[in-house]
């Protein structure tokens, strides 16, 4: 079952190194890892109409595992879900997790498993467990 780990920052160098770091260790053919840092400019900020982009890139995914980092982020996550389909709002997945140690975990995690809560439990548990 393949999974997309969307990463969701105000900058894109940020996106960029943990989704480098997680594609090192993550099984890439069940795991795709999306960057979503940043402006569409390039500038700092987030962007509800990139993760959109995303969605519509990894259709073949079960789950769609939304990360991100400060509040406007969120808010453009929460944005995001609410302009797509309903199909696709029942796929995404907006972890309450820490950014880096979540995603990572949750990558670890789906590639060797389709649980989809086991995934979400181990990404929320990532910071208190020294992932």
């Amino acid at each position: 079952m393949k999974k997309s780990i969307f990463l969701v920052s105000h900058s894109k160098e940020i996106t960029d190194g943990i989704k480098a770091m997680v594609e090192q260790m993550a099984q890439k053919e069940e795991v795709a890892i999306f960057s979503l840092g940043g402006t569409a400019e390039g500038q700092l900020g987030s962007d509800p109409i990139k993760i959109m982009a995303a969605v519509e890139a990894s259709q073949d995914a079960a789950v769609y595992l939304v990360f991100a980092d400060l509040g406007s982020a969120v808010l453009s996550a929460e944005l995001a879900f609410d302009l797509l389909a309903e199909n696709d709002q029942k796929k995404y997945r907006l972890v309450d997790a820490p950014l880096v140690e979540g995603a990572f975990a949750a990558a670890i995690t789906a590639g060797i498993t389709d649980d989809v809560e086991q995934i979400m439990t181990e990404a929320k548990q990532a910071g208190k467990k020294g992932w």
